[in-house]
């Protein structure tokens, strides 16, 4: 199984207030059967502004990475993972 995580930064906040630090979020977005699928929505996501060197992504200024429909839209960047299916033991005895 293909695990698609969001990655962004969110502000820490205490009793008082925000902390004036943020820390690195990853949250789980989709799943794919295969590495090529998640490849081909990542790419699909992503738009095509993002190629311009002079480009930066800043969702509290509206500035988006990904495409208005996609999942990954409220993410700074993103993380496929691939996880390992535990193989049963052959013939236990």
């Amino acid at each position: 199984m293909i695990l698609l995580y969001g990655i962004r930064e969110e502000a820490e906040y205490d009793y008082d207030g925000w902390t004036g630090s943020r820390k690195s979020v990853r949250k789980l977005v989709a799943t794919f059967d295969e590495l090529q699928d998640a490849k081909d929505y990542v790419a699909n996501s992503t738009l095509a502004a993002v190629n311009n060197p002079y480009f930066y992504a800043d969702l509290n200024l509206g500035k988006f990475k990904y495409r208005k429909g996609s999942l990954l839209r409220n993410y700074e960047n993103c993380e496929i993972d691939c996880e390992k299916e535990e193989i049963p033991p052959h013939n236990p005895k």
